[in-house]
């Protein structure tokens, strides 16, 4: 293979040969003047070779870098001739410009889209020397494609799935009906996770029993009957929908959760004591219940502690019987938690039961009913140790991507980015290979 061709097929050209090659080392810049070949030119309507030439089109296009040279520029003159079979002129074929961005070549647009996968279209255009608004455009166009392409892995695990809300965007709400009346409105996109693989199945804009009921749509009646725990926090909405779209699926509440409503319960008693301890003038107990104490008094891992503050949390666990108690339920709860099983975690949560009724603590009244709400779910996690660990990650990565962007205003944009990031709509899990050479054309699909 001489070097003419080797370049050509580097640049994802066919059926053209080189006549001219320019290099502008200063700009990092390449020209590459480039013609159509005379017995690979057919007809765009009906597929014949054209029979004679009537005249050549210039075009501009952008082509993939080539080496230290990321600008490189193609002219490209394409042949109109007439075609016999259909009886006048008609342009020449070409596959491998892109069908939509006609100024570009589809290699240069597969190795712009693969690089929006990463990073940002901003980045993107300035590697490329190429304007942003393009880029965008092009990344957006890219995914509404690459998603008639997307499905699902054969061999995918879905026996353990879980479900979490992350939030979108905020609006300010301009027609209040009061005073008092909310001023902004929460925006949130529904993901749909398998933690096993650590993707996102898919998404849908909303919160809600029906937003769930929309991701649900992406798997087949199989898989949701083959679906066994599905984690999720205490949010009613998605429970009611798995029960209704998953029936042999167990719902098992997220330990995370029950934690932070434990340790809520906790802190409301800390605030009443902090109250009374101030009101008495109680200043040991007062600067012991200060706000920025309250995550010192409920740690698990005591090597977070130092010798002085293990000894003043005891002396306060003796002054104060209500933050013993407290103290002593939370650390209870836990140990509930760490069962094994499901009869040792109801003997221990019996015991729990016991000692908050003899507290008679209020705020862990509250929270004792939650436990007598949710006891099913917190049971099935218990047997199967199953949490939304995966998803909290994936939503670290969705607020990572969302601030990389500076933000989104919209939402079918989002949510395919966080397919494209999380999911399965990138070029690792759908075989895009083909682009380089020829990008599928929908309009051509559908006439």
């Amino acid at each position: 293979m001489d070097m003419k061709n080797a370049i050509i097929t580097l640049l994802g050209l066919q059926d053209v040969i080189i006549e001219d090659l320019k290099l502008f080392r200063e700009q990092f810049k390449a020209v590459i003047k480039i013609r159509q070949r005379r017995d690979s030119c057919f007809c765009h309507r009906c597929g014949m070779q054209l029979s004679s030439v009537k005249d050549w089109d210039l075009k501009i296009l952008r082509a993939p870098p080539l080496g230290v040279f990321r600008h490189v520029v193609v002219k490209f003159m394409q042949m109109r001739g007439h075609c016999d079979d259909c009886g006048r002129t008609a342009i020449a074929q070409v596959d491998w410009i892109h069908p939509k961005f006609e100024s570009m070549t589809s290699g240069f647009a597969e190795t712009a889209g693969r690089l929006m996968e990463e990073i940002t279209c901003e980045a993107v255009g300035r590697i490329l020397d190429c304007p942003s608004k393009t880029m965008w455009d092009l990344d957006q166009y890219r995914m509404e494609v690459m998603l008639q392409y997307m499905r699902l892995p054969t061999d995918l695990d879905v026996s353990y799935l879980c479900a979490d809300e992350v939030h979108f965007r905020t609006l300010w709400l301009k027609n209040r009906k009061g005073l008092f009346a909310r001023r902004t409105l929460p925006e949130y996109v529904c993901n749909l996770v398998a933690p096993k693989e650590g993707k996102i199945l898919f998404n849908s804009i909303g919160r809600d029993s029906k937003a769930l009921h929309q991701a649900f749509a992406v798997l087949s009646k199989g898989q949701k009957l083959s679906v066994e725990y599905f984690a999720l926090d205490m949010h009613e909405p998605f429970i009611t929908a798995a029960q209704k779209h998953l029936p042999n699926a167990k719902i098992c509440i997220d330990r995370f959760h029950l934690a932070q409503k434990v340790n809520e319960a906790f802190d409301a008693l800390r605030k009443v004591e902090f109250k009374l301890a101030r009101k008495s003038k109680d200043h040991f107990s007062e600067g012991m219940l200060e706000p920025h104490r309250r995550f010192i008094l409920v740690t698990r891992d005591k090597s977070y502690l130092s010798k002085s503050e293990e000894k003043l949390i005891d002396k306060l666990r003796f002054a104060n019987r209500n933050i013993h108690l407290g103290l002593l339920l939370v650390e209870y709860f836990h140990k509930a938690l760490d069962q094994k099983t499901v009869p040792a975690f109801r003997k221990i949560l019996g015991q729990w039961y016991k000692v908050c009724r003899q507290a008679k603590l209020q705020p862990f009244f509250k929270f004792a009913k939650l436990l007598r709400h949710y006891r099913p779910g917190i049971e099935a996690y218990v047997s199967s140790r199953l949490t939304t660990a995966v998803i909290e990650g994936i939503n670290n990565k969705i607020k990572v991507l969302k601030r990389m962007g500076y933000g989104y205003t919209n939402p079918t944009s989002f949510m395919r980015k966080i397919l494209q990031r999380c999911g399965y709509l990138n070029h690792l899990s759908i075989n895009t290979d083909e682009f380089f050479f020829n990008w599928p054309n929908p309009a051509k699909n559908r006439r």
